[in-house]
């Protein structure tokens, strides 16, 4: 071979590795996408059924019947959601909105009088009712109680049974 048909031949090489390169990289970008879109699907059906509410970007599933902190917790991971973090005052006021006895996302059940929310953030900001929390030991786990103020919120034994409710973000 000569010397300009080996040049052609190495940048040939060059230029075939580089599309390879895109290629694969296209290739992972699809699959992540189509993984997005088949959770995207799932949540949508999920969503769909009776319960679930939007609201800003999550959906929320308000429950019919009563259950204890953790087993609302349970059912709530079972269908890709968690129980609801209070983020600001409009989905305190969401909350508010039903008028019930609801478990939130909040408990210290780890470390007695460090509240947490279930994905591990520290709490920042909260709604109280007044004189809350007390239970010391005893009581644990959030529920809202107080809907006639903004402040609702009490700590309550999580052996209780009372509604929850879910909320199943969406990534933007």
């Amino acid at each position: 071979m000569n010397s300009e048909t080996e040049a052609r031949s190495r940048t040939i090489s060059l230029e075939r590795d580089e599309l390879k390169k895109k290629l694969n990289t296209l290739e992972s970008q699809y699959r992540s996408v189509a993984e997005e879109r088949d959770s995207i699907k799932l949540k949508l059906n999920i969503t769909a059924q009776p319960g679930w509410t939007l609201f800003r970007h999550s959906a929320y599933y308000i429950s019919s019947t009563k259950k204890t902190w953790q087993e609302s917790r349970a059912y709530c991971q079972s269908v890709g959601a968690d129980l609801m973090i209070i983020n600001s005052k409009e989905e305190q006021d969401f909350v508010n909105s039903f008028k019930m006895y609801m478990w939130i996302g909040l408990t210290d059940s780890e470390t007695e009088g460090t509240w947490k929310w279930v994905d591990g953030s520290p709490l920042t900001t909260s709604y109280w009712y007044t004189n809350e929390p007390n239970g010391g030991t005893g009581e644990n786990c959030v529920e809202t109680k107080n809907f006639a103020t903004e402040k609702s919120w009490n700590d309550g034994t999580c052996s209780y049974q009372h509604n929850w409710i879910c909320e199943m973000r969406f990534t933007l």
